[in-house]
């Protein structure tokens, strides 16, 4: 599956892609950075907030360009973070200098708890003024079960929406979060390209729900593709 293709986006224009939302951020993440070292080009996989560190790709938490350009002309893909807590990696330099010296940058830029589908809270989300392109993610599980059972945030998916926590996502419901100014268009810079990215079409019934909600923010002129991700695909680990 060609991710960069299916966003519309060119690895040549869109170097610094950011990715907020949920359900499906990590996988897309390495997706990305996968087709892109594909194509012969180096590639920083970084957070503005916190990320899980892969298992195979060399980490650094320096952020001086000659470490970076050092490490890339060794390995092709590296991670920079640092570890601020046990579990996961933190911000460790600025998008900015990662695209100076990569090819490609891909940041995750927001966090979900795992939950399909989310709204940000004021400080959310984490999106670096380097970025060529931001993709929007929401995952298609999220669709007919209750707002509080399925959202992060979901006090804020319901202020958004005018809604009850009990109330069922509807197609119509992910369609207008991802859209929103303050939803998956928040912080989104006015050179930066929008794209959504509808994760876990993997039953005809979520690919129709996706099928839909491409077309309802066609509508509202946004580009957005619909995909899914095998078990051994989920959270990245298998691409390198």
């Amino acid at each position: 599956m060609d991710t960069w293709g299916l966003l519309g986006l060119d690895m040549a224009e869109h170097r610094a892609v950011a990715l907020v939302g949920a359900g499906g951020k990590s996988s897309t993440m390495y997706a990305l950075a996968r087709q892109a070292r594909d194509t012969g080009r180096t590639v920083i996989v970084t957070t503005t907030t916190h990320i899980m560190p892969h298992p195979r790709l060399p980490l650094t938490d320096d952020p001086d360009p000659e470490r970076l350009r050092a490490l890339l002309a060794r390995h092709g893909v590296i991670t920079l973070g640092r570890f601020l807590r046990p579990d996961k990696l933190s911000e460790a330099g600025s998008v900015a200098v990662c695209r100076a010296v990569a090819g490609v940058v891909i940041a995750e830029a927001d966090g979900a708890r795992l939950r399909p589908l989310k709204a940000p809270a004021e400080h959310e989300p984490v999106i670096p003024p380097a970025a060529d392109a931001v993709v929007a993610v929401a995952g298609l599980d999220s669709v007919g079960a209750p707002i509080g059972a399925v959202c992060h945030r979901p006090e804020r998916v319901c202020a958004l929406l005018g809604k009850s926590m009990e109330a069922p996502v509807t197609a119509q419901d992910v369609a207008l979060l991802l859209a929103h100014p303050l939803g998956g268009r928040k912080g989104l810079g006015e050179r930066m390209a929008f794209r959504c990215l509808l994760n876990k079409a993997d039953t005809p019934q979520r690919a129709a729900w996706g099928a839909e909600i491409c077309r309802l923010l066609g509508e509202r002129g946004v580009r957005a593709a619909v995909t899914h991700y095998t078990e051994k695909e989920r959270g990245g680990a298998c691409w390198f």
